[in-house]
C-alpha cells in the first residue's frame, strides 16, 4: 500500500488537533504537516513531497481559495480537499471551479473525512451530499440570470455599487459624470428587475458577476 504525505491547514489548534488524530488512524497516511495559513502551506511544499492538501477556507494572509489557486498552478500539484463551515452555494461553485478534488463540511463525520481521504488518495473526487446540493444551487442561481446582459461599463459599476461607493465617488474613479453613473444605476435596475441598489448587488453576487 502506498502512503502518502499531507498537509492540513487550519488557523485553529485544537480543529487541527483533532484532524491530526483523525488522519493518523489511517494506514494511508505516512505523514502529516501542519499548517495555520496558505502561505505556510506553500513554504511546506517547498520542503517536502506532498501527496494532499486539507485546507480550511477562512485563513489569515493568504485564504483557502487563494490557497487552491496558486496550488493549482504548480506542475505537479498535490490533490487538494477543502475542509470548511463555509458551505454557501456561491462558495462551493467557485471551490468546484477552481478545482478542488474534494470538499466536505467541517461538521461531517469521522468516517465521511476518512472516506472522502481515500476517494482522493485513488484519484477520484469526492464531494459530500450537502456540498452537492448547494452546488445545484449555485448552478440554477446562475441559470435565472444568464438572459440579462450588462454592458462592461454597467457592470463596473455595479461592481462599485457593491463596494458601497456613492454616485460621486463612482464618477470620479470611472472619470464620468454623477448623471452618467445614475443613468447605468437606473439601467442597471431596468435590466436586472431590481427595486433597489441592494437588490441589484443580490444579482451580481448570485449569477457570479463578482466572482474573480
Amino acid at each position: 500500500m502506498k502512503q502518502i504525505n499531507l498537509i492540513i491547514a487550519d488557523d485553529h489548534l485544537m480543529f487541527l488537533e483533532g484532524l491530526n488524530t483523525i488522519l493518523s488512524e489511517m494506514e494511508e497516511i505516512n505523514t502529516i504537516h501542519i499548517a495555520t495559513e496558505g502561505k505556510q502551506v506553500l513554504r511546506l511544499l517547498e520542503q517536502f513531497p506532498i501527496d494532499l492538501v486539507i485546507s480550511d477556507i477562512n485563513m489569515p494572509k493568504m485564504d483557502g481559495l487563494e490557497l487552491l489557486t496558486e496550488l493549482k498552478k504548480k506542475s505537479n500539484p498535490p490533490k487538494v480537499i477543502i475542509l470548511s463551515m463555509l458551505d454557501n452555494h456561491r462558495t462551493i461553485y467557485k471551490v468546484i471551479q477552481k478545482k478542488a478534488d474534494g470538499f466536505v463540511p467541517k461538521f461531517t463525520s469521522k468516517a465521511e473525512l476518512q472516506k472522502a481521504v481515500k476517494t482522493v488518495i485513488d484519484g477520484e473526487q469526492y464531494f459530500s451530499e450537502a456540498i452537492k446540493h448547494k452546488y445545484m444551487e449555485s448552478v440554477f442561481e446562475r441559470k435565472k440570470y444568464k438572459d440579462i446582459e450588462l454592458s462592461k461599463r454597467e457592470k463596473e459599476v455595479l461592481e462599485l455599487l457593491s463596494q458601497e461607493l456613492t454616485s460621486k465617488e463612482i464618477s470620479a474613479k470611472l472619470f464620468i459624470s454623477v448623471n452618467t453613473v445614475e443613468t447605468h444605476r437606473k439601467n442597471i435596475l431596468l435590466k436586472t428587475g431590481s427595486k433597489t441598489t441592494t437588490g441589484a448587488v443580490k444579482y451580481g453576487i448570485e449569477s457570479g458577476l463578482f466572482d474573480n
